[in-house]
């Protein structure tokens, strides 16, 4: 899938799922552990934020600066889609996929920092639909970019992503229980 389209539907599903999440939901223990629903979508906002500033060259110390000088006490939704859009803006400037990223795990390209995006989007969409009893089903389309650029990216992490793999899903498994086993989520 072109990149840009796959951010966009990336940014609608899980914005779909934020949306779903109801008003007692919040402080809900989430699959992620530690963390309450909240922490999760505040960690999403947080990285829309990050990666703005990252994606037009800033260094990984700057623009995580910038993307905690940011309230996280707002409305969830509401900040989740003016933090997707500047996110979407800021990868679809002239050159920012070709442009190397100093990623806090070292230099990469623009397009594969934006399919980090993609797969936190999805991953945490289904981290929330999952904690709060929503539609936890992955999006068929994006699972196989988000498999090649989350393969490399948690075979270097040492735990970074979670448990990791189960060691329990067979290679021939489907693709997305495959993901959800490769990034420490029981399906």
């Amino acid at each position: 899938m072109e990149p840009i389209a796959a951010l966009t539907r990336a940014t609608a599903g899980y914005q779909r799922r934020l949306a779903a999440v109801g008003t007692g939901q919040w402080g809900l223990q989430s699959v992620c552990v530690g963390w309450t629903v909240k922490d999760v979508a505040d960690h999403v906002l947080g990285g829309n934020r990050f990666a703005v500033p990252l994606a037009g060259g800033a260094s990984a110390d700057d623009a995580l600066t910038q993307a905690l000088a940011s309230r996280f006490d707002g409305d969830p939704l509401a900040d989740f889609v003016e933090s997707a859009r500047s996110q979407v803006e800021a990868f679809s400037r002239p050159g920012a996929l070709n442009a190397i990223v100093h990623h806090p795990n070292g230099d990469i390209s623009g397009q594969t920092f934006l399919y980090y995006r993609v797969g936190d989007l999805l991953l945490h969409g289904w981290d929330i639909a999952r904690s709060t009893d929503g539609d936890d089903q992955l999006d068929d389309e994006l699972i196989p970019d988000v498999w090649r650029e989350y393969q490399p990216l948690l075979a270097a992490s040492s735990g970074a992503f979670g448990a990791g793999p189960s060691g329990d899903v067979p290679d021939d498994a489907p693709l997305a229980l495959r993901l959800l086993d490769l990034t420490g989520r029981a399906a």
